[in-house]
């Protein structure tokens, strides 16, 4: 095995050429190293000694121009301030004319000054000020362009508040102009003021902004000999740098000066741009000459009077040199120079030797280098050519080369087998990239197929997929329907022509039957159809000319136009053959191509599991409809009471959710049912919403009287009163065959007989339900129910279980006497299920009855309203109940997952006194609120209800209102309903034309009634 790389293979093989040279190269380089080396270190000690010699002499020139820059200013300063003084007069008239031709020759005197001015105690103040041509200075004081001298006055002045008088002059002294205006500023705030005021001589104030001009500066300030003010001359920045411009250092040499806190001070020629704000002194540290930054990052600010010198390398590689030096006037500013150079500057002379001394020794390592390399190269020239050649086929680089041509026998031998490897591998690697790119493909139609449901989407995929991979120019996708083949996709001249599939055009409607193939023209596609079906084998054709079957196009295509085809089955896993699929003139051989041969039956395979995925998932939908329309006709056939409701309810609810989608303003108009699983959620919902009814028992729903249960009682009662009537007339003869008066007792039996007829009227009445029974009829019932009656057979015999239990009696003696109406304990059905596992929204248990069914007969003639007891009220509503529970058990997938909620809430409320879980408007959806006026309407239109009439358009919709107005529907899906004519639209399919009876839809709108 071999544990070296190719790179370490190379690094321990070297050229002759290189070893001759690297000798010769090796030995001059080493002498010249060594004499440079001793020549420039000590020639850089003496150049760096003699530099820093410089900076000092340098830095003490400096400091010493700095105090002549700033030593005149105090010295004036001192003097200025204890001669210009007005005397109490003066100062109380204010005549500080005077005190201008002093200040201006401060001014003339002193071209480093910008202005002078006097601050007195009493918050007045008066300055002279010289542009010096500045027109920055002058736009800022909104000065005449001539202008050289410009009188600045604050004062108070009485009735006007602080006056600002300023006054501009030519060198003539001629007023050019005066204006006024209002003033804030009060010397006596400012720093200048307040530090002089604490000294006797004068003193220099810290570099800050110019309350008048804006401008950076420094200010002398020095108290007045009387004490009443203060004298202030403003020095500019701009002249330090003036003066720092004139200082040379070296050819790169920098000189600048900053403050203690490492602030640029001054710098040669800073334009110092009229302040905006306070001052803030650029820090060295940030400042954009690369030089100053780095000085102020690699050198620290000197304590006491001593001064530092230190090397440090800039970011981009240049050593420097740089020293920092203290300046302390009398003045009181603390003021340090730094001063930088480019050690290149100072030992420059140094290396432009060295650099002389190396030309001459690479001079003669060239000479005698060129000589040894010239003939160990013409030898490995050759093997150069070879190596290059070798990495670009390494980095799969086949472009044509130079042929190498080489005197050498074995390197030319060398060089040709090399030149056939490339073309090998190149041709083998574009092969095995056609093969990626195709098993790329492969891969991602199969997951497109698998995915895909729509069929005609399908169609498309399955054969553009199949066209591509064999380059086809055309071709068919026949699909099976029943035991034809039939015509789904057809493509001509390069997808220049489509029908069928994704297309606008329709297929044409050609089919053929597999088995009739011998009667097929051999020329024809559809034969090879039919023998790829058969046979169940892939076809090729090669140099025919076939003809294609009638397509409906206005040009039909020629025979021969097709020349050659493959024809591939489409099988499924469990061999049942699903279609075929027919290429036109296909550029792949899959016949001289093995891999290619694969290719198409890889890919048909995967066409058949996408078309067998498509067809099982179509039949479990299909068969799950079917599913629920069966449960929703059930529930129709099961009770003439609810007649087609549960196929009428979908209709409506979906053309009702359709005009809510497309509805473009109020509400809802962000209401959308954008997929087709939505869509079919919402069906699902309609035709679902009542499948609890399969548990409701018919005789509670088809409750017509009070005491009708699988059959009315009311034949029970009637029973017990023609006992009481026979009793009647058997005791009628019996008196009379005692000897008791005939008259006598025919009057008793007639009154018995009457009493005994209104008591059966009264009942039988009660029986029927009603809006209202008054407490008086309900006593009365009471006072005929307590009437006796002679029962001679035992009641639990022929019984059932169930009754005999609830009965609970051990035993009777016969004959007993009983109450005509009685609420016994066989008439209580305990309650199996108590639905404890339901919350209402609120977390609340459900009020459930505490009895299944309560059928006393008294307790039954007692319903106030209608015919149905609590309980069987409750039993009704039940339906809901038991649609939850049958849906929860149902595993609807994610996006069917909403069918119970929709399908079970059409009857809460928006005010929350529905059921069953009393829902308010927070906690219903818009499909529900939809689906709850579609179940509305369709029950009060509804005509095939044997128990009422169906109602009109116009009585219906105003029930609907009545819902509105209490909350019981949603008012804006009613108003679309109303709005979009939905209801007209489904009168006219479902009601008979006497019901409509609405062309003005304007009384059941915004909830008028």
């Amino acid at each position: 095995m071999n544990f070296y790389t190719e790179t370490d293979c190379m690094k321990r093989k070297w050229s002759i050429a290189l070893i001759l040279s690297s000798l010769l190269a090796g030995t001059c380089l080493l002498t010249t190293v060594t004499i440079l080396f001793i020549v420039k270190s000590q020639s850089d000690q003496a150049a760096i000694e003699s530099a820093e010699e410089h900076f000092n002499e340098i830095t003490g020139k400096t400091a010493a121009k700095l105090d002549a820059f700033i030593e005149p200013i105090s010295s004036l300063a001192n003097v200025a301030g204890a001669t210009l003084c007005l005397d109490g007069e003066n100062v109380k008239k204010r005549k500080y004319c005077k005190l201008f031709e002093p200040l201006k020759a401060m001014l003339d005197s002193n071209i480093q000054l910008m202005s002078a001015y006097i601050g007195y105690e009493d918050g007045s103040f008066y300055q002279v000020l010289v542009p010096r041509g500045c027109r920055k200075v002058l736009a800022k004081y909104e000065a005449p362009p001539d202008c050289v001298y410009i009188e600045r006055l604050v004062r108070d002045v009485d009735g006007q508040g602080r006056v600002q008088r300023w006054r501009y002059f030519d060198s003539a002294l001629h007023r050019l102009g005066e204006r006024i205006d209002t003033s804030s500023y009060d010397p006596r705030e400012r720093p200048w003021y307040r530090q002089a005021l604490l000294s006797c001589e004068s003193i220099f104030t810290s570099p800050y902004v110019f309350s008048s001009s804006r401008m950076p500066g420094i200010t002398c300030a020095r108290t007045l000999g009387d004490g009443t003010g203060v004298l202030g001359l403003d020095i500019s920045l701009k002249c330090l740098g003036s003066m720092l411009a004139k200082q040379h250092v070296s050819s790169n040499g920098l000189l600048w000066i900053v403050d203690k806190d490492n602030r640029i001070v001054a710098y040669p020629d800073q334009d110092w741009k009229l302040a905006k704000g306070s001052l803030q002194l650029p820090d060295a540290g940030s400042y954009p000459n690369q030089t100053v930054e780095s000085v102020a990052r690699n050198l620290p600010m000197p304590e006491g009077s001593g001064g530092c010198c230190s090397f440090f390398i800039t970011d981009d590689g240049q050593e420097y040199m740089a020293s920092l030096t203290p300046v302390y006037g009398e003045s009181g500013l603390q003021l340090v120079i730094a001063t930088a150079a480019p050690v290149s500057d100072i030992t420059g002379h140094i290396s432009r030797m060295s650099t002389r001394i190396w030309y001459g020794s690479a001079i003669l390592l060239l000479i005698l280098s060129a000589a040894s390399a010239y003939i160990g190269r013409r030898a490995s020239l050759a093997l150069g050519v070879l190596l290059r050649e070798a990495r670009k086929v390494q980095d799969f680089d086949f472009s044509e080369s130079i042929p190498l041509d080489s005197r050498i026998k074995e390197i030319y031998t060398l060089g040709r087998a090399g030149r056939v490897m490339k073309e090998t591998i190149r041709d083998r690697t574009a092969s095995l990239l056609a093969i990626q790119e195709k098993l790329e493909n492969l891969v991602k139609c199969g997951l497109a197929l698998s995915a895909e449901k729509d069929l005609e989407k399908l169609v498309t995929l399955i054969f553009e997929s199949a066209r591509d991979l064999v380059d086809a120019d055309g071709g068919v996708l026949y699909l099976m329907e029943g035991d034809k083949l039939a015509v789904e996709l057809l493509s001509l001249d390069s997808a220049s022509i489509v029908l069928g599939g994704l297309s606008e055009k329709p297929a044409p409607r050609v089919m053929v039957i597999p088995e009739i193939v011998d009667f097929v023209s051999k020329d024809s596609v559809l034969r090879y159809a039919c023998e790829a079906h058969n046979k169940r084998e892939v076809l090729f054709v090669k140099g025919a000319e076939l003809s294609l079957f009638p397509t409906g196009l206005k040009n039909e295509p020629e025979r021969g136009h097709i020349h050659s085809m493959i024809t591939a089955p489409i099988i499924s896993r469990s061999d049942e053959l699903l279609g075929v699929v027919q290429l036109f003139n296909p550029t792949e051989d899959p016949v001289s191509d093995s891999g290619m041969e694969e290719f198409l039956a890889s890919f048909v395979a995967q066409a058949a599991v996408g078309l067998e995925n498509r067809n099982l998932v179509n039949s479990l939908e299909e068969l799950f409809d079917a599913f629920i329309k069966v449960i929703a006709a059930s529930i129709d056939a099961k009770s003439p009471y609810t007649g087609g409701h549960c196929t009428r309810v979908p209709v409506l609810a979906e053309m009702l959710t359709r005009a809510v989608h497309e509805t473009d303003h109020g509400p809802l108009k962000n209401f959308r049912v954008d997929s087709d699983e939505e869509w079919r959620q919402l069906w699902m919902a309609g035709w679902l919403h009542d499948c609890g009814k399969v548990t409701t028992p018919e005789y509670v729903v088809d409750k017509a009287t009070k005491l009708e249960t699988i059959y009315d009682r009311i034949h029970e009662i009637r029973t017990r009163f023609e006992v009481l009537r026979r009793d009647a007339e058997i005791e009628y003869y019996r008196n009379i065959a005692k000897g008791a008066d005939e008259a006598v007792q025919k009057v008793k039996l007639a009154n018995e007989i009457r009493q005994l007829e209104e008591d059966f009227e009264f009942i039988a009445e009660c029986n029927i339900g009603g809006e209202f029974m008054s407490d008086e009829r309900k006593e009365r019932m009471v006072e005929i129910g307590k009437r006796t009656w002679m029962r001679h057979f035992d009641k639990s015999k022929g019984v059932g279980y169930m009754e005999l239990e609830r009965m609970n009696e051990s035993g009777e003696d016969l004959p007993v006497r009983e109450t005509l109406l009685s609420d016994k304990p066989e008439h209580i059905v305990a309650r199996t299920k108590n639905y404890n596992h339901i919350k209402d929204v609120q977390g609340n248990p459900l009020n459930v009855p505490e009895y299944e069914y309560n059928r006393g007969e008294v307790y039954n003639l007692m319903i106030s309203r209608g015919t149905l007891t609590d309980e069987e009220r409750f039993k009704i509503n039940e339906h809901m109940l038991s649609g939850l529970e049958m849906l929860a058990q149902i595993p609807f997938p994610k996006h069917f997952e909403r069918v119970p909620e929709i399908a079970t809430g059409h009857h809460e409320t928006l005010n929350g006194t529905g059921y069953p879980l009393r829902k308010d408007s927070g906690s219903l959806s818009i499909e529900t609120r939809i689906l709850a006026i579609a179940d509305i309407f369709e029950a009060l239109t509804a005509s095939d209800r044997p128990y009422k009439k169906a109602k009109k358009l116009s009585e219906a919709l105003k029930i609907m209102t009545f819902m509105r107005r209490d909350k019981h529907i949603d008012a804006d899906v009613m108003d679309i309903f109303l709005r979009s004519m939905v209801y007209m639209e489904y009168a006219e399919k479902f009601l008979s034309p006497d019901q409509c009876d609405v062309d003005d839809i304007s009384p059941y709108l915004d909830g008028k009634d």
